[in-house]
Formats: structure tokens, C-alpha cells, sequence
């Protein structure tokens, strides 16, 4: 009886112990997903670029951070954390490469204030990956540099 029961506890132990040593070796190889912390979601509609109204504000800068574009404007009003950001693409049917995005940042911002603000919000660029592709380039309205995002 004694040695099934240490040869049982020893057979586990061994089970334990490469079960572990297994499953951390799975962890390091595993691709983890990234983890986007864009503050919205951008948004891929034709239609609606061509309705998005640009002269409400400036961009003062424009920065890539992973999936992430970060888009500083200026703007009139009388608080910023009143103002509503979208950032919307239409997707280019030129046949170049790497394919362009044209892009327009939307403010919603209904204050009639003579103060002038300044708001950086970022977006999940996911919505502008293409099928097939690792790269796109983002031509923002109103900024001067296209933006190469390659994902």
C-alpha cells in the first residue's frame, strides 16, 4: 500500500510539475493580442467622409502610437469636454501601394464661446486595415504628412 501511494504521489508530482513548465512555455510563445487604449473607435463610411465639415477647427498635431492616432485641434468654445470627435475614412480605389485612406477628423461642437481650446483624442485605427496588406497611408484632412500605419 505504501508504495502505490508514493509511487501515485510521485507520478502526480511528475505531472504537476511538466504540466507547469509546459504551460509557461506555451505562454512565452504565444502571440498575445495587443491591447488597444485609443480613447474611440474610428470609422470606415464613404457616404459620411464626404458630409464631414473640416473648418470648425486646426490640427496642431498628429501622432502614431500602435493602432492608435492620436489627433491634437484647436477650436472656439467654452469647454472642451463638451466637444464629440469622430474620425472617419473613405478608403481609396486607386490601385497604389500601400493603398491610401483619406481621412476627416469630425467636431461636434456646439458653443458659441470666444475662448480657444485645445483637445487631443486618439482612435483605434483598425477600421482602415486592409485585407491582404500590412500598411496603409493616411492622408489626414488639414495636416500636411501622410501618416504610414502598418500593422
Amino acid at each position: 500500500m505504501k508504495k502505490s501511494t508514493y509511487l501515485f504521489g510521485l507520478t502526480f508530482a511528475l505531472f504537476i510539475s511538466v504540466f507547469f513548465v509546459a504551460c509557461d512555455f506555451f505562454d512565452d510563445h504565444i502571440k498575445n493580442p495587443i491591447t488597444t487604449t485609443c480613447d474611440k473607435s474610428a470609422v470606415e463610411d464613404a457616404t459620411r467622409f464626404n458630409q464631414v465639415s473640416t473648418n470648425n477647427y486646426t490640427i496642431t498635431n498628429v501622432v502614431l502610437n500602435g493602432d492608435c492616432l492620436e489627433i491634437t485641434v484647436s477650436a472656439s468654445g467654452c469647454d472642451p469636454d463638451n466637444w464629440t470627435m469622430n474620425l472617419v475614412g473613405a478608403k481609396s480605389l486607386a490601385a497604389v501601394s500601400p493603398p491610401h485612406v483619406g481621412v476627416k477628423l469630425e467636431l461636434i461642437n456646439n458653443e458659441a464661446c470666444l475662448a480657444v481650446f485645445q483637445k487631443t483624442v486618439s482612435f483605434n485605427l483598425a477600421a482602415f486595415q486592409w485585407v491582404g496588406q500590412n500598411q496603409v497611408q493616411l492622408n489626414v484632412d488639414g495636416w500636411n504628412t501622410p501618416i504610414l500605419y502598418q500593422y
